[in-house]
């Protein structure tokens, strides 16, 4: 409970006091008393305080008296209470005035009033309440150690704040999605509306929070950032509330950091398994299948394999999205979220510089096109991070099959690379000449091939960045329809239309088919080269 202007008046001590403006003000918080003993009080005052004063030291000051209110209420205090009769025959109207304005509560003493026991009943109120905040913040701290040392999940720390604090809590990820919620809230649509600043709008079914109906703090250990603990209410300015959520905040980060450090070791013993996999070291469906069940991973056939490549200069930006994506489970929770895949379907590991993302595929229909949905999904919630290539592999249909179809993701995800603009999804299906490609030896062939079709263009697109490869494979794509390939690349049909006039002047024919062909065939080979790290882009 906090203590305000309105249990002041309650005191004792202020036995036939009478409030005379700022009515609004009433629920301002004080945590002290001030004396007013000089006239420039304004220094030694500070927020929530309520001067108690007979304003003799501004008596005789009738701009100090114009002043006054004002700036007490632009610092922040509670209110003011005046004795007059001895220095002021009455509260100057001034004041007055603006005091309803300002809904800045002034309280008039009755003449018998003693000023230093005013001041001192407010302390002592304010003392007692501390106290009781001191008293709740321990027993947080307490409770919620207890259950951590125990060993405690953080949904049932989560739950045991909820009841001690009696609001509802909610746990969210540091890119603002949500982790756990309080029991009293399980039955209710929760969405959170990131703004700026780390400040949230929650809605509650058709209920808003804003920042002033709810208590935030960030969760931190180690200099990682876990995400935010949110304590919902209607009042959310008392210490004890605030102070409650800081302790439970620092036992959460603390429960982050072990489960990160016994994920860490699992990790390593997963990624053992999966290097294996990927090597053809396991080859029985049977011990695959039995090994993944330590990792809480279902190895169902036929499988499919995403290989996600941040495309980017800084390596230190690119490792710490790598890191926060496995960390956080972002992809394994995303897709249960959405109902997409079931959680134990999905395996994530971190592998050559990408991504791999094994799911079942036993219940899919059409498996490409589910595939490649499924990667868009992906794509639009890990598209804040950078230019992506996501790459889909054809179906595995037996462990004998991964280290093949694990060439093929890899090199569906480093088409990428090659195309200048935006991301991209690349199944591998839609490059099966890529099987021919890898059956000619010379790669000096294969190169010169590429120069005489694109070489040209893939200068000019070097120094111009007008992104002409990606539109010579969309083109192709969308069988030179002008209109599809504008909607597919993002750009308005003149911006196309200019594309093309430039490459008609860097010799490309788009109006003869054997041309168009050799261009087809050409660019393949281009992105196989890239995506095999045999051409410098």
């Amino acid at each position: 409970m906090i203590t305000t202007v309105a249990n002041i008046l309650d005191l004792d001590e202020l036995s036939g006091a009478e409030l005379v403006a700022g009515g609004g003000g009433l629920g301002n918080t004080v945590n002290n008393a001030a004396l007013m003993e000089v006239p420039d009080i304004f220094s030694y005052v500070d927020k929530d305080n309520l001067l108690v004063t007979t304003l003799y030291p501004i008596s005789n000051d009738e701009e100090a008296k114009r002043d006054i209110i004002p700036k007490l209420s632009e610092l922040g205090l509670a209110g003011i209470c005046i004795k007059p009769g001895r220095y002021v025959d009455k509260i100057p109207s001034i004041m007055i005035q603006q005091a309803d304005e300002l809904n800045f509560p002034i309280i008039q003493l009755p003449e018998d009033a003693n000023l230093s026991n005013i001041a001192v009943g407010i302390l002592e109120i304010s003392l007692e309440q501390h106290i009781r905040t001191l008293d709740f913040r321990n027993r947080v701290h307490k409770t919620l150690s207890k259950l951590f040392l125990n060993g405690a999940d953080i949904e049932t720390l989560v739950n045991s704040l909820a009841d001690m604090v009696e609001h509802p809590i909610i746990l969210l990820d540091d890119n603002a999605n949500m982790m756990y919620v309080s029991k009293d809230l399980i039955q209710y649509d929760v969405d959170i509306v990131k703004g700026g600043m780390d400040d949230f709008i929650i809605q509650i079914n058709n209920r808003i929070y804003n920042r002033n109906s709810y208590i935030k703090h960030l969760i931190v250990a180690g200099g990682t950032r876990f995400g935010y603990l949110i304590l919902l209410g209607k009042n959310m300015r008392q210490k004890s509330m605030v102070m409650a959520i800081e302790q439970a905040a620092f036992l959460m980060a603390a429960a982050f950091y072990r489960i990160y450090s016994i994920l860490e070791k699992e990790r390593s013993f997963q990624d053992a398994l999966v290097r294996d996999i990927l090597a053809g070291r396991v080859q029985s469906n049977i011990d695959a299948i039995n090994r993944a069940k330590t990792f809480n991973w279902r190895i169902d056939f036929p499988q499919i394999m995403m290989a996600i490549k941040i495309i980017s200069d800084n390596e230190e930006d690119m490792l710490k999205s790598y890191e926060y994506i496995l960390d956080r489970k972002v992809i394994e929770r995303l897709l249960d979220r959405r109902q997409i895949i079931d959680r134990d379907s999905i395996k994530v590991a971190y592998m050559d510089g990408m991504i791999i993302v094994f799911m079942g595929a036993a219940s899919m229909r059409d498996i490409k096109r589910e595939s490649i949905e499924i990667a868009e999904v992906i794509l639009d919630e890990l598209g804040g991070r950078g230019r992506l290539s996501i790459g889909i592999s054809n179906p595995v249909l037996n462990v004998e099959e991964f280290p093949t179809r694990y060439d093929e993701v890899c090199s569906s995800a480093m088409i990428g690379k090659a195309l200048n603009g935006m991301s991209s999804i690349n199944h591998y299906d839609d490059y099966r000449i890529f099987d021919i490609i890898m059956s000619v030896r010379d790669r000096d062939v294969l190169r010169k091939y590429v120069e005489d079709q694109l070489g040209d263009i893939i200068s000019y697109d070097r120094t111009e960045n007008m992104n002409l490869i990606e539109t010579i494979r969309v083109l192709i794509d969308e069988n030179l329809n002008m209109k599809r390939a504008a909607e597919t690349l993002f750009v308005h049909y003149n911006t196309l239309r200019y594309r093309v006039g430039k490459l008609r002047e860097l010799g490309m024919d788009l109006d003869d088919g054997t041309n168009v062909g050799d261009i087809s065939i050409a660019l393949s080979i281009y992105l196989w080269l890239v995506a095999n790290d045999d051409w410098d882009i």
